[in-house]
């Protein structure tokens, strides 16, 4: 023993000692072997197990497809936003925006020539537009026709499949009566509607209350009254 009471190690002992931790160490180094081999059987073979690079990018280029166009983000504006950009709002872009005035833009949007028209900045166009409450406020509805009621009755004139494309085609025509296929419109100048027929108009004889837009292929007049369509 030392002086201080405690045993003496003996150079038996440290050895023992040493050789316990190694083999310990030995213990713990092969656990983890076989633990890493087995995660490793778990997750391999790669190749049937990760997917592909290629495969990845086919995925993607799927998808793009399959996500609408509009949800995309745009790096370019649109063909018909760059005329617009270059030579300023024409009226299919300022009539939905007028005050007062939707129930006819509404209208003009719901039928494909009209609209199409409206939309040309190489045609000029004045749009005679009725105020809401003028439309609301007409004896009969714009697609209702006192020919229609005679021919066909009060019941049967606007039912049936046939009885709506008169009531649309009535329509189209209340729409066309007020679209005057000139700019400007000076006064005293007579002009057919965009309806045709042997209907004309002069600016003297329209109550106008103003007149709202001025674009490059046209001008929007809000009016206080209808155009006589039949």
């Amino acid at each position: 023993m030392a002086g201080g009471g405690i045993p003496a190690l003996t150079m038996c002992d440290t050895f023992k000692m040493k050789d316990s931790g190694v083999i310990k160490l030995l213990v713990l180094l092969l656990a983890l072997t076989s633990s890493t081999a087995a995660l490793w059987g778990f997750s391999s073979p790669i190749n049937s197990r990760q997917q592909p690079l290629q495969a990845l990018t086919d995925q993607q280029s799927i998808m793009d497809k399959l996500i609408p166009d509009i949800l995309k983000p745009q790096t370019a504006a649109p063909k018909e936003d760059l005329s617009g950009q270059a030579d300023g709002p024409i009226i299919s872009d300022v009539l939905p925006k007028t005050k007062g005035i939707n129930i006819f833009a509404q209208l003009t949007r719901d039928f494909e020539p009209i609209a199409s028209r409206l939309n040309d900045p190489s045609k000029n166009i004045t749009v005679l537009a009725p105020r809401n409450s003028v439309i609301q406020a007409l004896p009969r509805k714009p697609w209702e026709d006192p020919a229609d009621y005679s021919k066909f009755g009060e019941v049967e004139a606007y039912e049936g499949q046939e009885g709506q494309d008169r009531a649309k085609g009535n329509l189209q025509k209340f729409a066309e009566a007020h679209l005057i296929p000139a700019s400007p419109w000076r006064a005293g100048e007579e002009v057919e509607t965009l309806g045709g027929g042997e209907t004309e108009i002069q600016p003297g004889n329209v109550e106008v209350d103003s007149i709202a837009e001025k674009v490059s292929n046209g001008e929007v007049w809000v009016l206080n009254g209808v155009i006589n369509y039949r």
